[in-house]
C-alpha cells in the first residue's frame, strides 16, 4: 500500500522535484511573455535611445540648432558637422538632434488629444449602448469617413499653422479610433458576471465604469497607443513637410525634409539623415505595439 502511495506520489512530481512557477499576476505573466518578444525588446530600445537623445540634446549637439554659416552652405560631412550643413549652413547632425524633442512632443500632444476625445465618449456608448451609443458612433463615423490627412490639413487651416494646432488636428482625425477600440472592450466586459453582480450591489454606472469596466481596457488602450503614436509622428512629417506644422527656424524631422527635399541631388545627406530618423521610430512604435498586442493577450493555456 505505501509504496503504491509512494509510486502515485512520484509520479504526480516533476523529475526535477521543483514545482514550475506559474505567474500569478497579470504584470507577472506581461513581463514573462514580454521578454520572448525579441523584436519589441529592440524596438523599446530604440525608443528609449531616442528620448535620451532628446533630453540630452543641448548636451550633445556640436553646435546651435539655429546657427547659419554661409560659408558652409550644403557642407558634406566632415570633422566640423559631422552629418553635413543645410541650405543656410546649419548643422544638421545638431537640428536632428533637437529635432527628436519636437517629433516626440507631436507625437504624445496628438495621442494625449485623442486620448481625451475618445476615452469617455467610447466607455459610455460601449457600456449604456441604445441611443447614447447610436449617438456617438455616428459622429465618429462622420469623422472617419473624410481622408485623414485632408481632415487634418483642413482643420490646421481653420486653426492656424503650427505645431500645437496641427497636432491637435491629428488627434481629433485620431480620436475615432480610440473610441471605437474602447467602445467595443466595454462591449465586451459590460456582459461579464462581475459587472453583473456591481449593477446587483446598487454600483451606479460611473463606479462600474470608473472601478471594473476602465481597468480591464488597459490591454487594447496600451496597444492603441502605441500604434497611434507612430501614425501621430508620420502625421507630424507629412504636415511640417507641407509648411503647416512646426514653423522656422524650428526644427522636426518633417520640417528639415520639407526644407531639404530640393537639394537632394546635391546634397542627400540633408534628406538622408531625417528620413531614416522618421522611419526607424514610426517602425520601432509599430513594432512595439505588435510585441505588446501579443504580450498583453489573454493566456491561451
Amino acid at each position: 500500500m505505501t509504496s503504491h502511495l509512494e509510486t502515485a506520489h512520484d509520479s504526480a512530481t516533476p523529475e526535477s522535484g521543483e514545482t514550475p512557477e506559474v505567474p500569478r499576476t497579470p504584470w507577472s505573466r506581461f513581463r514573462r511573455r514580454f521578454r520572448t518578444q525579441r523584436v519589441g525588446l529592440i524596438s523599446l530600445g530604440y525608443l528609449i535611445f531616442v528620448v535620451g537623445i532628446a533630453v540630452l540634446a543641448p548636451l550633445l549637439a556640436t553646435d546651435s540648432p539655429n546657427a547659419q554659416d554661409l560659408r558652409a552652405v550644403l557642407a558634406s560631412p566632415s570633422g566640423e558637422h559631422w552629418l553635413g550643413t543645410d541650405d543656410v549652413g546649419r548643422d544638421v547632425f545638431s537640428r536632428l538632434l533637437y529635432a527628436s524633442r519636437t517629433s516626440l512632443l507631436a507625437a504624445l500632444l496628438a495621442v494625449a488629444v485623442a486620448l481625451g476625445l475618445g476615452l469617455v465618449p467610447g466607455l459610455v456608448a460601449g457600456y449604456a449602448r441604445g441611443r447614447i451609443d447610436g449617438i456617438v458612433m455616428r459622429i465618429a463615423d462622420a469623422l472617419m469617413a473624410f481622408p485623414p490627412l485632408i481632415l487634418a490639413v483642413a482643420l490646421v487651416g481653420v486653426l492656424g499653422p503650427g505645431l500645437t494646432n496641427a497636432m491637435i488636428a491629428v488627434g481629433i482625425v485620431f480620436s475615432p479610433r480610440f473610441l471605437r477600440i474602447l467602445r467595443g472592450a466595454a462591449m465586451s466586459i459590460r456582459e461579464e458576471t462581475y459587472i453583473e453582480a456591481a449593477r446587483g450591489l446598487g454600483c451606479s454606472s460611473v463606479s462600474i465604469i470608473g472601478r471594473h469596466v476602465l481597468p480591464n481596457v488597459l490591454s487594447p488602450l496600451i496597444v492603441q497607443i502605441s500604434f497611434a503614436a507612430g501614425t501621430a509622428m508620420l502625421a507630424e512629417a507629412s504636415l511640417s513637410f507641407l509648411g503647416l506644422g512646426v514653423q522656422p527656424p524650428d526644427a522636426s524631422w518633417g520640417a528639415m525634409l520639407g526644407r531639404s527635399y530640393r537639394f537632394y541631388d546635391r546634397a542627400p545627406w540633408v534628406v538622408l539623415f531625417p528620413g531614416i530618423a522618421i522611419a526607424l521610430t514610426v517602425l520601432a512604435f509599430n513594432l512595439l505595439g505588435d510585441a505588446l498586442r501579443d504580450s498583453l493577450g489573454r493566456e491561451e493555456r
